[in-house]
């Protein structure tokens, strides 16, 4: 099949706006970790007393960092030193699971018109700042004001797709096939690193009525096992206590 030049366009243009959104959420992650990595590992270590703080400090990290996988990969490595025990961090990891969430019903939000404004302050401060912490955390406003406007630019771009042919085939097949759905999701997820972006862009497109509701709960819940699975492959070689907190993780996400 040869997609003619304006379909082929309107493909370059959302995968340029994807790849923006995947590129700000990884700019909002990296800066927050510079600036106040030592903070989040201090809370996460202090937190395993009681199942209410390890809960509430998952939630609270993965919301900061947008990433339950950066939340996993640190609770891992605890593990595997036997700093936290196995119950500990699968309820922060619940936490996490928690706040990725908030994250996504945050930034769904109608917020566009804060983007501008993110990006100026964040690159005001990066430039006239002289501290890393200062830049960090102004590349992180940066991160957050291109996830914004990224947002908008699917949107935009993705308009016409409500009555393209093709788009309508492929949509139609997946929303008969939900386990084919599930399955996509989950491998554009794990290879992206990011749950974040893959929901916000389905719930874009299911604001523009590109996707059906069914569908869409469909593709988050693929997204929501995908995001589970690159902690999962990048604790692979580590000791045994390190790998059950992702591989239990995963096995919560698919119940």
């Amino acid at each position: 099949m040869v997609c003619d030049p304006i379909t082929m366009e309107l493909l370059i243009n959302i995968a340029g706006g994807i790849a923006l959104l995947l590129w700000g959420v990884r700019m909002v992650r990296t800066g927050i970790t510079r600036s106040f990595g030592a903070e989040i590992r201090q809370i996460l270590a202090t937190s395993t007393q009681h199942w209410g703080r390890s809960f509430s400090a998952g939630i609270i990290v993965t919301t900061v960092l947008q990433s339950s996988t950066a939340t996993a990969i640190i609770i891992s490595s605890f593990a595997g030193r036997g700093l936290v025990t196995g119950s500990a961090a699968l309820t922060i990891m619940l936490g996490a699971d928690v706040g990725t969430s908030i994250v996504v019903q945050i930034l769904s939000f109608d917020v566009g018109w804060l983007s501008p404004v993110l990006i100026a302050i964040g690159v005001f401060g990066f430039l006239s700042g002289d501290s890393s912490k200062r830049r960090s955390l102004s590349r992180a406003l940066i991160g957050l004001g291109l996830i914004l406007l990224a947002l908008k630019l699917i949107a935009l771009e993705s308009a016409p797709a409500r009555e393209s042919d093709i788009a309508l085939v492929i949509l139609g097949s997946l929303s008969n096939e939900p386990l084919l759905a599930i399955f996509l999701a989950a491998v554009l997820t794990w290879l992206t690193h990011s749950s974040v972006s893959i929901i916000l862009l389905v719930i874009s497109f299911s604001s523009l009525q590109i996707l059906s509701l069914q569908l869409a709960l469909v593709l988050v819940l693929g997204a929501n096992i995908g995001g589970s699975i690159a902690a999962v492959t990048t604790t692979l070689r580590s000791l045994p206590a390190a790998k059950r907190v992702p591989i239990g993780n995963l096995c919560v996400r698919i119940i």
